[in-house]
């Protein structure tokens, strides 16, 4: 399926959340110039996460035609400056984005240097977003829960061993009433396993709770994985 609906969520098979009496797409962990900062390291990387994110963006705005886009932290890669890719591929994101839509950017751990180039486009950088009953906050640091709390940063997957055992990482949604865990939407962020019980975000190991998974898969969509409960109990047993 594309889709999952609860109230007036939706967790799409794109690795966003739609919230649909706001007409707010919400999106996380994009780690724009990660290719070049990989390069520095001597690992070299095709560069296509720029078309794969422009991509996404097309599908989300054909579905749902949102009039704002959140993205939820770290919208940049690398710590220390702002590389030429980043700066440049950020540029041309920006610009589709605000063509089309609103667009608010949350700052995440890596987005240090951001605000640099946000202003060039007379946009804002901020640390913590509200709209009605929805806060939004990257997650790298710990803050109280207000209302229905979104957060990134964690890079939600799931891990499985197909026929030949080989290992495959599913990116995931995390859903509570009161508590959202976004997948990131780099294709090079592999995550977090969540069934390891070991999370990252200081948000989420201060506010346990039996989670409600919903997977996302190329081919398949996003799909009801059960509770994170269940999950790691199964786990505990490999």
């Amino acid at each position: 399926m594309d889709e999952i609906h609860i109230g007036e969520l939706t967790f799409t098979k794109y690795g966003m959340l739609y919230l649909e009496e706001q007409e707010t797409a919400v999106i996380a962990d994009l780690h724009i110039g990660y290719e070049d900062a990989m390069a520095m390291q001597g690992v070299f990387l095709p560069k296509i996460q720029e078309r794969q994110i422009i991509t996404t963006l097309e599908e989300i705005y054909n579905a749902f035609e949102p009039k704002r886009i959140i993205v939820n932290g770290d919208l940049k890669h690398e710590f220390s400056r702002n590389m030429p890719q980043e700066w440049q591929e950020i540029e041309r994101i920006i610009d589709y984005i605000t063509n089309l839509s609103e667009l608010v950017v949350i700052r995440g751990n890596h987005d240090n240097f951001l605000k640099t180039i946000l202003k060039r486009r007379g946009l804002k950088l901020y640390d913590s977003y509200s709209i009605g009953k929805f806060f939004f906050v990257h997650g790298h640091r710990d803050v109280e829960l207000q209302g229905i709390t979104i957060i990134g940063h964690e890079h939600p997957s799931v891990s499985f061993r197909d026929e030949v055992s080989a290992l495959i990482k599913v990116p995931c949604f995390l859903y509570s009433p009161d508590l959202i865990v976004l997948p990131a939407l780099s294709i090079y962020a592999a995550g977090t396993d969540i069934s390891k019980n070991d999370f990252i975000s200081p948000i989420l190991n201060k506010n346990r709770r039996d989670f409600e998974i919903f997977g996302i898969d190329e081919s398949a969509g996003i799909l009801p994985l059960g509770r994170l409960s269940s999950l790691q109990a199964h786990s505990a047993n490999y």
